[in-house]
């Protein structure tokens, strides 16, 4: 097998160089922008990772521990399960990746297709993150990958922190409202001009509690990506 050689073996310094060295190659990022939110078991990554192949999937985290970006940790469980987490260090990525989603949308074709995994559209919400002058109750966000047979539902809650709306992973105590979605959908809804009452006629968004705090969210977020 060929010796891969680096940006720095060709005696480049720029620490932007180096830095592609560690999360350069295919799929690296994408593997952790699945972590960002939370520890995964491989087989979870699997699942959220389309496209990537066990053998790569094992390469790429092998290649994250070593460069100190992921670390396996062993979960609660009664199992005690074996799963991958991004360190301190992992952590700093996400802006990486918002800098990256931000620079795709100011583009002249910011379109894509395909479809959204729960935690790549929370962090998609995070990036595009709008003001909130006059502040949001808490609100529960329950997202499911509707590609998957018999999708798991992770749990994230939406407040205002400062001004700004904060979405964070983790179930909403007492919230006023509480949506349920395809991952896709409310991305669809968020960022692509799907309308609210066409995704909840199809099923694929579904709220209970009060509905005009979530009509509150989805305008926040329309009118932050007007020009």
């Amino acid at each position: 097998m060929p010796v891969k050689l680096t940006y720095a073996h060709h005696g480049d310094a720029c620490r932007a160089a180096n830095a592609l060295d560690l999360v350069g190659d295919r799929w690296t990022l994408i593997v952790v922008r699945e972590l960002l939110l939370g520890p995964k078991r491989f087989a979870d990554l699997q699942e959220s990772v389309r496209g990537i192949t066990p053998a790569v999937l094992s390469d790429r985290l092998r290649s994250l521990r070593q460069a100190g970006i992921v670390d396996q940790v062993t979960l609660t469980d009664l199992a005690r399960t074996r799963a991958y987490a991004v360190t301190e260090w992992g952590r700093g990525l996400e802006s990486v990746l918002a800098s990256l989603g931000r620079w795709y949308s100011s583009g002249p074709d910011p379109r894509t297709s395909g479809g959204m995994t729960p935690d790549a559209m929370v962090l998609a919400m995070r990036t595009m993150v709008p003001p909130v002058p006059e502040g949001l109750p808490l609100t529960a966000l329950r997202l499911y990958d509707a590609r998957q047979p018999d999708p798991p539902v992770g749990d994230y809650r939406l407040t205002t922190v400062n001004g700004m709306l904060d979405v964070r992973p983790g179930a909403a105590v007492g919230p006023v409202a509480t949506v349920t979605a395809d991952s896709t959908a409310w991305s669809e809804v968020l960022f692509g001009g799907l309308p609210l009452t066409d995704a909840e006629r199809a099923g694929t968004v579904r709220i209970e509690g009060d509905r005009e705090t979530v009509t509150r969210v989805v305008r926040l977020y329309l009118a932050a990506a007007c020009p």
